[in-house]
């Protein structure tokens, strides 16, 4: 959850911290300084700022996601909770981009590796028949808000999968 710079701060004080205690003869606290040290390393390298991005995407600032989940640099590392929602944000952002082939890879990738709650696999879904209206692949599409309307929906989904689907159904009729 942390980014990168302030992992860094943190594994700084840590080492400062067990530096200070190994002075003072205090060799629990120096051992705990270090574990935390290296858990602040350990959680870069399995988790990197997956969450942080995911979260800036929900604010729509995807900008300043991209900008985070470029800073993972070896997404196949990651957990696997880390890794589908590293490809859940990317394929966002490549829709967001009109990077159409991409969105699509890494939003089927995030689908099939699997995403934690109901919610966050109909914002895929939802992103998915979005990316095939866009693209007037209409039966695809459909085929998308279809699997949406089985999960247990938000609000929000709710009214965005009804809209995608009024788009669908006006686009179908006007050819």
């Amino acid at each position: 959850m942390f980014t990168p710079i302030i992992r860094i701060v943190l594994v700084i004080v840590s080492l400062i911290l067990a530096v200070l205690f190994y002075s003072k003869g205090d060799f629990l606290n120096m051992s705990m300084s270090l574990l935390a040290a290296g858990l602040f390393i350990y959680g870069y390298f399995k988790y990197g700022t997956v969450y942080t991005a995911f979260e800036q995407l929900k604010k729509e600032n995807f900008k300043k996601a991209e900008e985070l989940i470029s800073k993972v640099k070896n997404p196949e590392k990651l957990s696997k909770g880390h890794k589908s929602y590293y490809y859940l944000t990317t394929g966002i952002i490549a829709l967001e981009k009109s990077e159409f082939e991409k969105s699509y890879s890494e939003l089927i990738k995030a689908l099939s590796i699997g995403l934690r709650t109901e919610n966050d696999k109909s914002i895929a879904l939802l992103n998915l028949a979005n990316l095939e209206l866009k693209r007037k692949n209409f039966t695809q599409a459909t085929e998308f808000i279809e699997r949406v309307r089985e999960l247990n929906l938000k609000p929000l989904v709710e009214s965005e999968t009804n809209r995608i689907e009024k788009e669908i159904n006006v686009a179908q009729h006007r050819l």
